[in-house]
């Protein structure tokens, strides 16, 4: 980014002029905090330097004193004024830092040097100096800046320019542009983890302690549902119901609300379900909730929020998980962009992922769409049979027992099983025995560190191509989505397969099929 702006001229005192004709700040100037659903008050910010923006249990001061060129502070407190009237003050206090950049790069006069600029003008400008700034707030904050000036008709702007200030380009965020590299896209092993660990939370929900319950239930609503930590943190527990069927069966139903919205009118709620097999994590979390205050991580979090934790600690306690489970450190916004190419990939359109992820339009969904790799790609990789297998680290398939010892083993430490009505057995042995293990037997053996595999590979082979139909049924009739633990798992399975027969022993040749 150039340091310097070039104009080709002496500004003026006109344009000073216009600044001062701007008109007089109101009074005081009100903005709703959604987490507090209330409104909040700046009081005299003509008078004040500091306007105090309270919102999500967080307390930012915007200090106008650090701009020392009085024109300049006036004018930026009456773009701050006109943004928080358009979006929310978490986005107003990081615009309001953006200033502050901006000025140390550029000297407060670019503000005033930027209002006398032919907007025709700033297209050379733009390309050159802020197209490719590696901090995107930066870029949006100047074009809001310059969508300001047409509003207020000042200098060379007016509303008929808004348009053109609206299409100058701004290049793919990081976050997206790592949906596109699939960088902040989980792993198939860390998918499976997180959803055997909330398999087991859900198992043994009434025997976890307090904090375990309060962090698999953070897991549960941002793995499933992909919503931001603002909107976790804002979660009521008034909005939490308990459903129970006919079966005696109880699911969580609640309610969220749409973020990153200019006005309240934008912020509607919508309704979901926690899944019905990790549903024991939230009504046990619901009940405890409901019947004592714990889990207070802070005083400025509320007792009427169904997570009375900061907003920052939602994020923090999402990361903590993650790694204990993954050991991979994932926070809230890599697994609400899984979650959101998890629908792309099972075959969801552009206006169903815009409403799972809460968006007023599609163009930010084609991201996912991009990255998403081709209907024979996804079978191929759900059947095994990429050439490029992932190597199931965690697993150290270092022993092997032969057939022979196998049979001589008790029949609780035989594996065997009929998943998905397809008999399995005599695939290897178990250390702790069958009876002992909460997993699905013969899916979940190859891939537990317990697992002794049989040295025979045709064995192996056979299951593997057994499994494959079962898999390609799944992906033929659209039997769940890939959200699916049963999807997740079988995929995962084959993988895990198909790697013990390449770390087996080659039998004499004509003795396998693959």
């Amino acid at each position: 980014m150039t340091s310097q702006m070039s104009f080709g001229f002496d500004w003026d005192t006109s344009v000073r002029e216009h600044i001062r004709k701007l008109p007089t700040l109101p009074s005081h100037i009100r903005y709703v905090d959604d987490y507090d659903e209330d409104w909040r008050t700046v009081e005299k910010p003509y008078e004040s330097d500091v306007w105090q923006l309270k919102f999500d249990t967080t307390i930012v001061n915007m200090n106008f004193a650090k701009f020392q060129d009085i024109d300049v502070r006036y004018l930026l407190k009456h773009f701050m004024f006109w943004l928080l009237g358009r979006n929310a003050p978490g986005y107003v206090a990081r615009c309001f830092g953006a200033l502050l950049v901006i000025k140390e790069s550029q000297s407060e006069i670019w503000f005033i040097k930027a209002i006398n600029m032919p907007v025709e003008e700033w297209k050379l400008h733009w390309e050159s100096s802020w197209r490719e700034d590696p901090a995107e707030i930066n870029v949006l904050t100047i074009k809001l800046l310059l969508n300001f000036f047409c509003e207020v008709s000042i200098g060379h702007f007016c509303k008929e320019n808004q348009d053109f200030i609206r299409f100058l380009p701004v290049r793919y965020t990081r976050s997206y542009r790592g949906v596109q590299s699939g960088e902040v896209i989980l792993t198939v092993p860390e998918e499976t983890a997180i959803i055997c660990y909330l398999d087991e939370m859900a198992r043994k929900s009434n025997n976890l302690n307090d904090a375990e319950l309060l962090k698999a239930s953070l897991l549960c609503i941002s793995y499933q549902h992909g919503l931001r930590p603002v909107q976790i943190c804002r979660l009521n527990l008034d909005e939490f119901t308990i459903v129970e069927d006919v079966e005696g069966i109880k699911t969580a139903h609640f309610q969220a609300h749409r973020a990153k919205k200019r006005t309240p009118e934008a912020r509607f709620g919508f309704r979901r379900r926690v899944k019905r097999e990790w549903s024991p994590i939230l009504v046990e979390y619901l009940t405890r909730r409901q019947h004592s205050k714990v889990w207070k991580y802070s005083e400025k979090a509320k007792d009427t929020k169904l997570f009375p934790v900061e907003r920052s600690n939602i994020s923090a306690l999402i990361g903590e998980i993650t790694e204990e489970i993954t050991s991979v450190r994932r926070t809230a916004t890599p697994i609400r962009h899984t979650a959101a190419q998890r629908l792309v990939d099972s075959g969801a359109n552009a206006e169903e992922v815009a409403e799972f992820l809460g968006h007023s339009h599609t163009k930010t969904s084609l991201c996912y769409f991009e990255a998403s790799p081709t209907q024979a790609e996804k079978l191929n990789q759900a059947l095994a049979v990429s050439p490029i297998y992932s190597a199931i680290s965690e697993v150290a398939k270092t022993k092997t027992i032969d057939k022979q010892k196998l049979l001589r083993m008790p029949a609780d430490q035989q594996v065997g099983g009929v998943p998905h009505g397809i008999p399995i057995s005599g695939i290897g042995a178990c250390d702790i025995g069958q009876s002992m293990c909460a997993k699905h037997p013969a899916l979940s053996c190859y891939t537990c560190p317990k697992f002794l595999p049989v040295s025979e590979r045709s064995v192996h082979s056979t299951v593997l191509n057994n499994l494959r139909q079962v898999v390609r049924f799944f992906f033929d009739e659209s039997q769940g989505d890939n959200q699916s633990p049963a999807f997740v798992q079988l995929k995962t399975t084959l993988e895990a397969i198909k790697q013990t027969i390449v770390d087996l022993p080659r039998e004499e040749a004509g003795s396998e099929h693959e």
